[in-house]
């Protein structure tokens, strides 16, 4: 597949593609004229990395996560390892999930509080959400 087919099917930008080549994620063959052609493997890799960046992890992480997954051997001690990375990524996430939970019910009360009887009810309310989401912040 070439670059421009990819990043239609992707969403994201070929420049993007060329980045992640240059960081050394994906190694695209070349076609006779230097086109660049993604083969099935780039591709998922491509979907790993995506992934991996939509949930927060820098590339330095997305490196060692394909070389780890792609490229050395599974052994005991590379799977106790990746055990403890990823349960820690897990937790981060779950953290997160937490807080937008938090975001979004303090949002959603937000115009409630303009038109109710009962608004210092729910200002109360959002104010120990408010209060919350701080702290867990702190806390990370």
């Amino acid at each position: 597949m070439k670059g421009h087919e990819l990043s239609k099917k992707l969403g994201i930008p070929v420049s993007t593609l060329h980045y992640y080549e240059k960081q050394g994620l994906i190694k695209p063959q070349r076609s006779e004229n230097q086109y660049r052609i993604y083969t099935e493997h780039d591709i998922k890799l491509l979907k790993y990395i995506l992934i991996l960046k939509e949930a927060g992890f820098t590339l330095t992480e997305i490196k060692q996560v394909i070389y780890r997954y792609f490229h050395q051997e599974h052994d005991a001690n590379c799977r106790a390892e990746a055990h403890l990375f990823f349960n820690q990524k897990i937790e981060e996430l779950q953290q997160k999930i937490a807080r937008y939970t938090n975001i979004i019910q303090i949002m959603a009360d937000l115009p409630v509080m303009l038109g109710e009887e009962n608004s210092q009810e729910i200002q109360a309310k959002n104010d120990v959400l408010v209060d919350a989401f701080f702290e867990q912040k702190e806390g990370k």
